[in-house]
Parts: C-alpha cells; sequence; structure tokens
C-alpha cells in the first residue's frame, strides 16, 4: 500500500514496540465512516502527539506509517 489517508482519529493508544514508541489510532476514513481501521504509527512519524478527534494525513509506504500530519480544514 503506497498512497496517503485523510483519516479522523477516534483513539490513541501509545505501545512500545522493541523500545520504540508507537500510536495505535483507531481511525475512520471519510469515504467509510462507519468502518473502524487500527493504524500504528511510529513516534517519529508524527510531529505532535496524535489526540481523539483530530484529523490527519497518513502516508504510507509498503503498508508502514511514514508520516501523520495535521489536516488543514
Amino acid at each position: 500500500m503506497i498512497g496517503t489517508w485523510t483519516v479522523t482519529i477516534h483513539a490513541v493508544r501509545p505501545l512500545t514496540i522493541h523500545s520504540d514508541l508507537y500510536y495505535e489510532l483507531h481511525v475512520t476514513r471519510p469515504e467509510h465512516p462507519e468502518q473502524v481501521l487500527a493504524i500504528r504509527a511510529p513516534q517519529h512519524a508524527a510531529r505532535t502527539t496524535p489526540v481523539e478527534g483530530q484529523t490527519v494525513i497518513v502516508t504510507f509506504l509498503m503498508g508502514q506509517v511514514t508520516n501523520l500530519e495535521q489536516a488543514v480544514p
């Protein structure tokens, strides 16, 4: 999977994998608001800590989150 999604965050759960901090995000996409998806984003991909209710743009490369940034309204 390569590309970007605009998503709304519904839950944020920090976790560590091999001592690296990740955020497990429960999100919905505007095209499928009834489908809740879980995404794991490394801390270094986000400029700030993600929060519930925030709309963000998630960038993927080979199925991995490479960037997480605030969506411009």
